[in-house]
């Protein structure tokens, strides 16, 4: 069965974010640019690009309406959001993919 559990939310910006670390139940894990981790540090030399992923997990299920409100939340402080992508597992086992 898939269940719900974060949400990976592209934001438009040439840096690598500074976003809250905790949404509710939901918290940053990583920041990745061209599928590059680049947050938490230490993160590799790379050329950037204006469209990084921020994946936000929980470790319990989310609704769609706790996802609803992690973008509702990244809006109001500032930051345009171009693309959210709903994260799922599949009887537990994660349904999506991890940055090299």
């Amino acid at each position: 069965m898939f269940t719900l559990y974060g949400a990976d939310i592209y934001l438009r910006t040439p840096k690598t974010p500074d976003l809250p670390g905790e949404v509710g139940t939901l918290r940053l894990v990583f920041i990745a640019n061209r599928g590059t981790r680049v947050f938490p540090p230490p993160a590799p030399e790379a050329e950037p690009t204006d469209w990084p992923q921020c994946r936000y997990l929980s470790d319990v299920p989310v609704t769609d309406e706790q996802v609803d409100a992690l973008a509702a939340h990244l809006t109001a402080l500032g930051w345009q959001w171009t693309k959210l992508q709903k994260l799922f597992k599949n009887d537990g086992v994660d349904a999506f993919s991890k940055p090299y």
